[in-house]
């Protein structure tokens, strides 16, 4: 993905009215996109992804869908949590690693970006795999665990 990374975060800064607050933080934040930091998706490792059906009890047709992504971070101290609500798409593209067979069809995240619809956002990860994984979404929350 090519893509000139202060025009990038140039525009995610300028979209702040149109993006919910937690995910212009994340998106915003030059950090999450660091080659060499703690806080960046970069290098990180998919540790699970989880696709969950939401339920009011009381009103059980009335159902969304929650896409979590947890990530070890490149540093190996922190867990990224990834959560987007009210998912309106999904597609995750498997690509065998056959550099390093450990990694799974995944490998570490080379890349991220997110992207505004015009009623949703899109984000799409790129693992150095070939894997993608692209998550279009009404909601987001993001949140750092750290291993002890």
């Amino acid at each position: 993905m090519k893509l000139d990374f202060d025009s990038y975060i140039k525009h995610m800064k300028d979209s702040r009215e149109v993006m919910p607050t937690e995910l212009y933080n994340f998106a915003s934040n030059p950090m999450h996109y660091e080659l060499n930091g703690a806080q960046s998706l970069h290098d990180a490792w998919v540790v699970s992804i989880a696709i969950e059906e939401v339920r009011d009890t009381n009103r059980p047709f009335n159902a969304s869908l929650k896409i979590c992504i947890k990530l070890l971070g490149q540093q190996h101290d922190r867990s990224l949590i990834l959560s987007y609500l009210d998912v309106k798409s999904y597609s995750f593209t498997g690509i065998k690693n056959d550099m390093n067979p450990n990694d799974t069809f995944h490998g570490d995240i080379l890349d991220h970006r997110v992207a505004i619809n015009s009623d949703s956002f899109v984000h799409t990860l790129h693992a150095r795999s070939g894997s993608i994984f692209k998550v279009v979404f009404g909601r987001f929350s993001y949140h750092e665990q750290r291993n002890t």
